[in-house]
């Protein structure tokens, strides 16, 4: 599998290109006077129904003589590379025949990706032309390898929104923390503001209340006794 991944990584072949946007994924090889374009979803999911779309144009007289995609993804049990499902595109006993300039019909393929399957499904292209020159034919055998889609994970998928909704539970729990807590300090302060304000108060009623007290005690002592 690692060989297979490390391939599809390295290869870049003169004039052949693979691109893709949200939703579709193109893949384009071009060698000498043939130029094949391949269409499919840029994402799908294991057990999903894709097509996969086909066109072929000449730049000069050619014949195809054969033309194929071998399907493959990686399957979760054994963690290893399979073919799944072999397209003929074109067969020797109706080869394909263009002038320069003409572009094929494009042909639509069915494929089910397996539930097992993994990371990516891939594709072999084979391809079997001959160019017509003017004094001899040339035969060429291509098989040139692409992503056809990429796979998404729906139990990963899960797993990274149930997780982003926690941390969003907690921004939101330490949130309403934090505010607990700058509320429980602004009672506190407020009360020990008011605390203080009425043991001021208290002290200076005893305060009062003693020199009252002692006030009157002065007054009886120095009031004038009486005779009888």
């Amino acid at each position: 599998m690692l060989t297979t991944l490390m391939f599809l990584a390295m290869t870049v072949m003169p004039l052949a290109n693979a691109s893709s946007s949200d939703e579709i994924r193109i893949f384009d090889y071009t060698l000498y006077d043939l130029r094949i374009r391949v269409r499919s979803l840029s994402e799908a999911y294991p057990g999903q129904g894709i097509t996969i779309t086909i066109t072929a144009e000449a730049s000069a007289k050619l014949t195809i003589n054969y033309t194929a995609i071998e399907l493959y993804t990686f399957n979760t049990s054994t963690v290893k590379d399979e073919k799944f499902m072999y397209i003929e595109c074109v067969n020797y006993s109706s080869p394909l025949f263009l002038s320069a300039g003409q572009l094929s019909n494009e042909t639509s393929y069915n494929s089910t990706i397996p539930d097992s399957a993994f990371n990516v499904v891939y594709g072999k292209l084979i391809l079997v032309w001959t160019e017509t020159g003017t004094e001899e034919s040339n035969a060429y055998t291509r098989e040139p390898t692409f992503i056809v889609t990429s796979l998404g994970n729906p139990e990963l998928e899960r797993l990274k929104k149930e997780n982003a909704d926690l941390k969003n539970n907690m921004t939101d729990l330490n949130n309403t923390l934090t505010e607990a807590l700058n509320n429980l300090t602004d009672i506190k302060n407020r009360y020990e503001g008011d605390i203080s304000n009425t043991r001021s108060a208290a002290a200076f009623l005893a305060i009062t209340t003693v020199f009252f007290v002692a006030t009157t005690v002065y007054l009886i002592m120095r009031r004038p006794k009486e005779y009888f």
